[in-house]
C-alpha cells in the first residue's frame, strides 16, 4: 500500500497561490488563532515556522460554514 504524499506551505505561499483566496494577513491571523478555530490539526511547528499541510487546509476550508443568525432566534 503506497502512502499518500503530503504537501506543506509556508502562509507566504498559500497567499501567492492562485488556488486560494486569502491574503497573507489572513493566513497569519488564522495561524494566530488555529486553537480556537480548528486550523491546528493541519498547521506544523518546526522550530519557529510554521507549516500548513494542503490536503488538510482544504478540509478546514470545507468544513468552515457561517451560521450566522442561528444562535440570535434561540
Amino acid at each position: 500500500m503506497s502512502e499518500m504524499i503530503k504537501y506543506y506551505f509556508s502562509a507566504k505561499q498559500i497567499a501567492e497561490s492562485d488556488c486560494y483566496p486569502f491574503t497573507l494577513g489572513q493566513i497569519r491571523h488564522y495561524l494566530m488563532m488555529r486553537h480556537k478555530n480548528g486550523l491546528d490539526a493541519a498547521v506544523r511547528k518546526i522550530g519557529k515556522r510554521l507549516y500548513i499541510r494542503k490536503d488538510l487546509f482544504e478540509n478546514w476550508i470545507e468544513s468552515q460554514t457561517t451560521n450566522r443568525g442561528s444562535h440570535a432566534s434561540k
